[in-house]
């Protein structure tokens, strides 16, 4: 009978470092909580890059900007593709009258997300021309 051995990675391999060596791979993981200090060593031994997800504080408050906007642009997309199968599922002209006023309802509020995506942009375009 043989022994279980995970697939991805079926040998264990140990080893000591040096207190500071160690530090420097700390230092790392405190940097990036989604790596783990095996990923962060195989990484080193097989020359691969290592990226750490760096969050600066400026940069957040537009990322929850852009995050909002992106929930409320799909909100509109199902909204939308609601309407336009209701259209083509309908024989009624006064229906389809009706279903057009919705759509051109939702064309002001994408214009309004689209109006929120530039001002967002336009701030971030400026920090990046500034550095």
């Amino acid at each position: 009978m043989e022994k279980y051995r995970p697939k991805g990675f079926p040998r264990r391999v140990e080893g000591r470092i040096s207190e500071k060596r160690y530090q420097e791979l700390m230092e790392i993981l405190s940097r990036d909580p989604s790596l783990t200090l095996s990923e962060l060593i195989r990484r080193i031994l097989q020359n691969q890059p290592i990226r750490l997800q760096v969050r600066s504080g400026d940069l957040s408050a537009v990322m929850e900007q852009l995050s909002d906007i992106q929930s409320q642009l799909k909100k509109i997309g199902v909204n939308l593709n609601q309407v336009v199968k209701s259209f083509h599922g309908n024989t009624s002209s006064l229906q389809k009258f009706l279903l057009g006023k919705k759509l051109c309802a939702q064309q002001e509020v994408l214009q309004s997300e689209y109006e929120k995506i530039q001002t967002v942009l336009g701030k971030l375009q400026l920090r990046w021309l500034s550095e």
